[in-house]
């Protein structure tokens, strides 16, 4: 059955956006947006609530009702058209208005923003076949796994929990404070890892954030304690997407060899910095240094939420066929959704093939 509430589920909304759509304030704070589709036969509408809940509905102005046809299984002819040109509306406004969160569970979405501004560390799908499931890797080896699960799931979980669905993390801990976790509320024996080393955590607030954030950067410590920050506190090296349908980044390097950047992670003045191009182009294009980090942004940037900036100079320029995402995938990068440390293999590559010079 079509479910269009299922293209919002991990969606947030950004009102700034709304009227720039289209969108109409109305006086109880929500938004409201309608267009036609199907040559006017049909109208789709969509509304924002001020708590950012989204409702959409598609009228057929012929017969001035729901057109609920919609939401059978037809997978041909003139329902699917309209579904189609349905979800496009739906589609576009997603795209322009909102923001992906990786996740479905809240709590674990504001775990993706720390873990990311903490670590530089981006998810992954461990699994072609079972793309529900989320990894976060260090040094290529997981430290946190999220999917969805029924509550039957895991073992000792109250009854009236068992038929409910939830996000869960599994994470690696010590075996000598597994008594004491699993007496917390919302800790369960690992679900298909170890139980004598894992644990698995409901993502539904019962564990504080605080909690969790410990138990995620132990368990980070914990799957590989020497692959994390430049041991000698040196320089790190980072790769960091740019995508060029929204941010042109060769116009800005062929204007001026120093750039400002969104600050990202725990990114530090002398770090390196390898920009990767996104998909269709799927490479490394620069090479910079930060010469300067945690810049008060002071309107530079206008999107929301920019609060700091970080300067860059670039260093090196690389053909799209050199550093192609095939090659950073040999040498131990599996994705590239956010800034991230340089796998250790992609720098003894990148070095060894005379891609980045010891000095500059």
């Amino acid at each position: 059955m079509f479910n269009p509430a299922l293209l919002f589920s991990k969606q947030v909304v950004d009102y700034n956006l709304l009227a720039d759509f289209g969108f109409i304030k109305q006086p109880d704070q929500s938004y409201t947006y309608q267009t036609t589709i199907m040559d006017g036969a049909f109208q789709v509408n969509i509304t924002v609530f001020s708590n950012k809940q989204i409702d959409t509905d598609i009228i057929d102005l012929d017969m001035n009702e729901p057109y609920h046809a919609i939401y059978a299984n037809n997978r041909s002819g003139y329902v699917a058209e309209v579904r189609q040109a349905y979800t496009e509306v739906l589609e576009d406004f997603t795209g322009r208005c909102c923001q992906e969160m990786p996740f479905l569970s809240t709590q674990m979405n504001r775990m993706a923003t720390k873990i990311a501004d903490s670590f530089g560390d981006s998810w992954d799908k461990p699994f072609e076949k079972a793309n529900e499931y989320t990894s976060y890797r260090v040094a290529g080896k997981w430290y946190a796994l999220v999917y969805p699960a029924k509550g039957e799931k895991l073992e000792g979980i109250a009854d009236d929990k068992k038929d409910k669905d939830f996000e869960v993390v599994n994470l690696k801990v010590k075996p000598s404070d597994m008594a004491e976790l699993l007496a917390l509320e919302g800790v369960y024996p690992a679900y298909h890892m170890s139980k004598k080393s894992w644990v698995s955590v409901l993502l539904d607030d019962q564990i504080s954030d605080q909690v969790l954030w410990r138990l995620l950067s132990e368990s980070r410590r914990l799957v590989a304690p020497s692959a994390l920050a430049n041991p000698e506190g040196g320089p790190d090296y980072w790769v960091i997407p740019a995508n060029l349908k929204y941010y042109d980044i060769d116009r800005e390097f062929a204007a001026n060899p120093e750039i400002l950047w969104t600050q990202k992670a725990s990114i530090k003045a002398g770090d390196y910095l390898f920009i990767y191009i996104t998909a269709p182009t799927k490479a490394i294009r620069y090479a910079c240094q930060v010469l300067e980090a945690n810049i008060p942004n002071n309107g530079y940037r206008k999107k929301t939420g920019i609060n700091q900036l970080m300067r860059l100079r670039m260093l090196e320029y690389y053909p799209d066929n050199q550093i192609t995402f095939d090659v950073m995938k040999a040498h131990g990068v599996t994705a590239v959704r956010g800034p991230r440390r340089v796998h250790p293999d992609l720098l003894t590559y990148l070095k060894s093939h005379q891609l980045l010079k010891e000095k500059y």
